[in-house]
């Protein structure tokens, strides 16, 4: 063989081994974003009074469940969504009405996180407001979300 092939060869190896490295990597860092959520909730529940923390960690409970079937349809209706812009022939009524529903189940989500939080907040003193309120706006996010805060825009 000559030496360009063999070059050539262990490039290609080379990079396939990064590829996979790659991909491996961030499938991996990808389950890890739940329980980052979960860590943050749990250390500002720490930081309450017992009574309030045990409180605070069944509400947002039950907000997660509760929103768990509405993100599980805003999972299909995305799926819908870029199936009918992906298609041969483009249907924008029906590309329009998966966005409308889509945009629906976030409000209906993000309503229940308000609903939660109005409920907590009539339960809470002035301090533990403030504390929540610096929580919900300097919620630490996954390393990965390279977004910023909404208020840091």
């Amino acid at each position: 063989m000559s030496k360009k092939m063999k070059i050539l060869i262990f490039s290609s190896l080379l990079l396939n081994v990064l590829l996979v490295g790659v991909v491996i990597g961030d499938v991996s860092h990808r389950f890890h974003i739940e329980p980052f959520v979960r860590k943050s909730v749990k250390e500002f529940a720490s930081k309450l009074p017992e009574d309030k923390a045990a409180l605070f960690l069944e509400t947002v409970e039950r907000v997660h469940l509760n929103n768990r079937d509405a993100y599980n349809q805003l999972r299909e209706a995305r799926k819908e969504a870029m199936k009918f812009l992906s298609a041969p022939e483009f249907d924008e009524a029906a590309y329009r009405l998966q966005i409308e529903k889509i945009h629906e189940l976030r409000s209906l989500m993000k309503r229940r996180l308000a609903g939660a939080t109005i409920e907590l907040a009539r339960q809470f003193s002035q301090k533990e407001r403030r504390a929540l309120s610096q929580h919900l706006r300097h919620f630490k996010r996954h390393s990965r979300d390279k977004s910023l805060p909404s208020d840091a825009k």
